[in-house]
């Protein structure tokens, strides 16, 4: 079973996004912050996406996205964001999910994210 790591700090949106990813049969493994995300990741080594807020209160998703693939270097990454792409920098490579999303976004975001090399 596919595992992603869900990093936001509002505590409604990540439940949430770890309920659809959990409906649509992934395991999910929510969390608040890139300090917990970084504590977490190499205890589960099931984990093969993160799906992290790109503004973090204690670091940018992108830095903690680059944090993560050091721990874990095959892990995929998808970013989430209230902002539209032109309130950002981030990589072209990398699927964004803008927030409020549907299901069907997020999931579109996930399977991105698993398509690419990493």
């Amino acid at each position: 079973m596919i595992c992603v790591l869900v990093v936001d700090d509002d505590r409604l949106l990540r439940q949430m996004a770890a309920r659809l990813l959990e409906h649509a049969g992934y395991a999910a493994v929510p969390v608040g912050s890139a300090a917990e995300a970084r504590a977490v990741l190499p205890t589960r080594p099931d984990i093969t996406v993160a799906l992290i807020d790109v503004l973090l209160p204690d670091m940018s998703g992108l830095d903690l996205a680059a944090d993560l693939r050091r721990l874990a270097p095959g892990l995929r990454v998808a970013f989430m964001s209230g902002f539209s792409d032109d309130h950002f920098e981030r990589p072209v490579d990398e699927p964004c999910v803008m927030k409020p999303f549907t299901m069907e976004e997020l999931m579109k975001g996930i399977k991105e994210a698993l398509d690419r090399s990493s």
